[in-house]
């Protein structure tokens, strides 16, 4: 069957057909099988049976669920002002004129190129209670042990840490990269005028990649909202289900329980929320710089 259009667009179709036909299998098909699901009661093994909304119904009673959204939120509010602030002052300081700047850009990087298995389990290693690294140190200065990740009050703040040592890097490379588009004539001006270095970031880096500010911001919260990896290696969710997030909450829901369509539906909601938060803060943050 011949392809319709001139030879450049069938080229492009034709070179394009391997990406697309990935993208709809692996992509476009799940997301529509997976809100075709959360209309239904499914445990994989039975037949599917039509049930409308209740399992929308059905996860606002849900006090499981409430919890582990109010643990996802409690995450994003830890780690996403720390990255920013944290990738921020990294860039600055790949992008000043220390001589150790090549140095130090790969040293805040390398620990994103870990994958999340290595870096939680490595973590897990350092915060354990008896024998990890930590708890040495405050042993060997005289203080009692830490229960990192068996402590309630200390469990998520651990997870964090990890993450903001983990995934920093990121957004190192972001603000770099936005720092570097910043002509070299505006910071010799503000040189000539006698600027000092916390008058030209406050004053000119600051203003300038709030473009960059921006994007990391939306990528940072989408990437706290899907947080799952840490959590469940270095707690399981634990102590007591206070690390319990919701992206666990769906796993264990879809496979632990085999009750497809409600973790569809809550799958469904976390979408909408992070679709939600991410809008509203392009269009405030848009129309601030527009102002």
């Amino acid at each position: 069957m011949a392809i319709p259009g001139n030879k450049d667009t069938r080229d492009g179709l034709l070179f394009s057909l391997p990406f697309l036909i990935v993208f709809v299998i692996f992509m476009i098909f799940p997301l529509v099988f997976g809100l075709i699901i959360s209309f239904f009661n499914w445990n994989i093994l039975g037949t599917p049976s039509f049930i409308g909304l209740e399992n929308y119904f059905a996860l606002f009673r849900d006090s499981k669920f409430y919890s582990s959204l109010w643990h996802t939120f409690e995450f994003v509010l830890m780690t996403t002002p720390a990255l920013l602030l944290l990738g921020f002052a990294m860039a600055l300081a790949v992008t000043g004129g220390s001589p150790l700047k090549g140095v130090m850009e790969n040293v805040f990087f390398v620990p994103y190129i870990f994958s999340m298995t290595v870096v939680s389990t490595l973590w897990a290693w350092i915060m354990q209670k008896d024998f990890g690294i930590f708890n040495q140190l405050l042993v060997a200065t005289g203080h009692g042990p830490v229960g990192w990740l068996t402590n309630e009050k200390m469990a998520m703040w651990s997870v964090a840490l990890t993450t903001l040592w983990w995934t920093a890097g990121f957004n190192m490379v972001l603000f770099s990269a936005g720092i570097k588009q910043i002509p070299k004539e505006v910071y010799e001006s503000a040189q000539i005028d006698g600027a000092s270095w916390w008058q030209v970031v406050r004053k000119i880096t600051v203003p300038l990649v709030a473009p960059t500010t921006v994007l990391c911001l939306i990528l940072q919260v989408i990437a706290s909202f899907n947080v799952f990896g840490q959590v469940y290696v270095m707690t399981g969710g634990g102590p007591y289900g206070t690390t319990r997030v919701l992206v666990q909450y769906i796993y264990e829901t879809g496979f632990k329980y085999f009750k497809m369509g409600y973790s569809a539906a809550m799958s469904y909601i976390l979408f909408l929320i992070i679709l939600v938060i991410s809008v509203v803060q392009y269009l405030l943050l848009g129309r601030k710089e527009e102002a």
